[in-house]
């Protein structure tokens, strides 16, 4: 179980339409950070009712990874939304806690939607409801930690629950120091002086212009040339933490996430890379005339080892070289475009 703790106080004290909205978003940003590890079985309000086969501890990973997603997108929503309502201003207050148990269960149906049977079912949600301190944790049962290795299991405290229906022998673990390492982040960006990386492209445009051909996912599939473009957007319709999904082929695709966005001065994105992994890109705009933008690129990542001088070889060589293309492209249609308007 994944259950969004302090909602109810939330939603009493605040505007509903936001509120809802808020807690839209939340519930897709968990659901889409399970990546189909996790199988979403049941939506019930402000929880999500999961299954998986896995058993392992690799499982911890996962949630710890999904509360990661949850506070970034809490500090986005914060972070990017001017909205003076009380939802908008106080979403900082939620929590998220998991509840993590080994057991059996069947599914039915009940007008189409699927639902779980079973007494280990009806176990997790009473452990919803507990004597642990806070409201940001992963507690599991003695069954779910049995499968653990020690190592793991020690990080726990001992948090054994009594329900009508007998003992439950559980422990927790504190998400809390999770939380305020994401809330202390700073907005990421890659700087020149230390990216490997670095190029000047100037484009027929204002910076806006310039920020609309890199920012639309439509405009971003032709200059890239791409079959298609999923855009999942970011906290509260914003940039930040928008993920654009370039679909190259079957199985094929290439995820670009926005870190931070100052429209239309300045983007960061994070790239997953062959090669190396993780790419970090900041593209810095800034207007030379009325009609011509300067756009200056850093690009960064981190490769260690032995092979370390090769890959970086190689993706250096496949950035430069798309990278050039595309801003080739995305000049030509912002041509294109001031030749349409002057036809006009």
């Amino acid at each position: 179980m994944a259950d969004i703790s302090g909602y109810t106080a939330f939603v009493a004290g605040t505007e509903q339409d936001h509120s809802q909205e808020i807690l839209a978003e939340l519930m897709e940003a968990i659901s889409r950070s399970f990546g189909g590890k996790l199988t979403v079985d049941q939506v019930e309000g402000d929880a999500l009712c999961c299954t998986t086969d896995r058993t392992d501890v690799g499982v911890i990973d996962w949630l710890r990874e999904t509360y990661r997603v949850f506070q970034r997108r809490l500090r986005d929503i914060r972070s990017a939304t001017t909205c003076p309502c009380r939802a908008c201003a106080t979403v900082q207050d939620l929590g998220l806690k998991f509840v993590v148990h080994r057991g059996s269960f069947s599914r039915y149906e009940v007008a189409g939607r699927v639902q779980l049977h079973g007494n280990d079912v009806n176990l997790v949600h009473r452990l919803l409801k507990n004597t642990v301190p806070g409201h940001e944790y992963l507690l599991a049962t003695a069954s779910a930690l049995a499968t653990w290795p020690e190592s793991v299991r020690a990080e726990f405290v001992a948090a054994p629950q009594q329900y009508d229906l007998g003992a439950v022998d559980a422990s927790y673990l504190d998400l809390r120091a999770v939380r305020s390492a994401v809330w202390s982040e700073e907005t990421p960006t890659v700087d020149p002086a230390t990216a490997k990386i670095r190029s000047t492209a100037r484009f027929p445009g204002t910076p806006e212009d310039v920020f609309r051909y890199f920012t639309d996912p439509k405009l971003r599939q032709i200059w890239m040339g791409v079959p298609r473009v999923d855009f999942h957007p970011g906290a509260r319709g914003s940039l930040v933490g928008a993920e654009y999904h370039c679909i190259h082929g079957e199985n094929q695709k290439t995820v670009f996430k926005v870190l931070g966005c100052n429209a239309p001065k300045e983007i960061t994105m994070q790239i997953e890379f062959p090669f190396v992994g993780t790419v970090w890109r900041t593209d810095r705009a800034e207007a030379e005339g009325p009609w011509t933008t300067r756009v200056d690129s850093a690009i960064s990542w981190t490769s260690r080892g032995i092979k370390a001088p090769v890959l970086n070889f190689m993706a250096s060589r496949m950035l430069r070289k798309y990278g050039a293309l595309y801003d080739k492209r995305v000049a030509e249609m912002l041509e294109a475009s001031k030749v349409d308007v002057t036809r006009a």
